[in-house]
């Protein structure tokens, strides 16, 4: 895996994540998280919230955007950078997205903006499955560069 900095990333590249599955364990933590947030302290919606969704059973758009994006960011293409979700359009659903069905996202670089050393990139995803595009969205990104990387170049920075 070669090391890349975040402002190395350039319009109209690609982006390929491995292929992922969502299980029925993650939308039932979804969907708990939502209804519940950092509280536990409502006994009712537990048992029912308890039992995870079969296999088939349609995933929250929320859900299939963050595992599309951390898919991509698991990617030897980022080359150890770091995407940091700063806004996301509207996830345009194009066909059922299911549990346990095996999905890969692709990403293309819209725009890219750099300040100073930071940068921020406009990605339009794709989630696929079965050979055809079941979802795509445009998601903006802070590109974090490679946390090994950092200390490296702040003792180079102190040397001279």
């Amino acid at each position: 895996m070669s090391i890349r900095t975040p402002s190395s990333f350039g319009v109209g590249e690609l982006l390929f994540s491995s292929a992922f599955r969502i299980t029925p364990q993650e939308v039932a933590g979804w969907e708990r998280a939502r209804v519940l947030g950092g509280r536990d302290d409502r006994p009712g919606f537990r048992v029912r919230l308890e039992q995870p969704p079969v296999a088939g059973s349609p995933v929250p758009e929320g859900l299939v955007l963050a595992r599309a994006l951390s898919a991509i960011e698991r990617s030897s293409g980022l080359g150890g950078c770091r995407l940091e979700q700063t806004s996301a359009g509207k996830l345009r659903v194009l066909g059922r997205v299911s549990v346990g069905e095996p999905l890969s996202s692709i990403a293309t670089v819209r725009y890219r903006s750099v300040a100073g050393e930071q940068c921020f990139l406009t990605l339009a995803i794709e989630i696929r499955g079965d050979g055809r595009k079941l979802a795509e969205v445009e998601v903006g990104v802070e590109v974090v560069g490679p946390v090994w990387d950092q200390p490296l170049q702040r003792r180079w920075g102190q040397a001279a």
